[in-house]
């Protein structure tokens, strides 16, 4: 004799279900002790940029040679930025998923800060960001 079984029932989803699906964290912590999720590739590649920008290697503890380490190289003296700009090019490409970089520049200014403009698209989607850092533990969105 078979035991009885459960009966499972399930309901389809319909065209009219609406909700959004969470695809990452926010860098910008608006409340405190909430972190805001991420809807759209467009803004989880910005997150994804700005934290690679801003992490040195050796920061993160299971990739110790993920981030720019764009602080370290920024203020040695005689700094070369075209190389700095092809280099942090190579890397946000290897480490930023379908990214394609179609321009990057960086621009010294006073005061010790640079600014990073970084012109992408992904998924056929084009933005651009830009950033300041400077040699304090902090960078900027602009």
């Amino acid at each position: 004799m078979i035991p009885n079984r459960p009966i499972y029932s399930y309901n389809e989803l319909t065209s009219s279900y609406s909700r959004q699906r969470e695809i990452g964290i926010s860098l910008e912590f608006i409340t405190p002790g909430v972190f805001t999720s991420t809807y759209t590739t467009k803004q989880q590649t910005k997150n994804q940029l700005i934290n690679f920008i801003l992490t040195n290697p050796g920061e993160r503890f299971f990739d110790p040679a993920f981030g720019s380490g764009i602080r370290n190289l920024l203020f040695e003296q005689n700094t070369d930025f075209t190389s700095l700009e092809e280099s942090l090019k190579d890397l946000i490409e290897r480490y930023v998923q379908n990214i394609i970089i179609k321009e990057l520049t960086i621009t010294p200014s006073n005061s010790n800060t640079v600014s990073i403009n970084i012109f992408y698209s992904i998924n056929n989607i084009s933005d651009e960001l830009s950033i300041q850092v400077n040699n304090e533990l902090s960078g900027e969105l602009i």
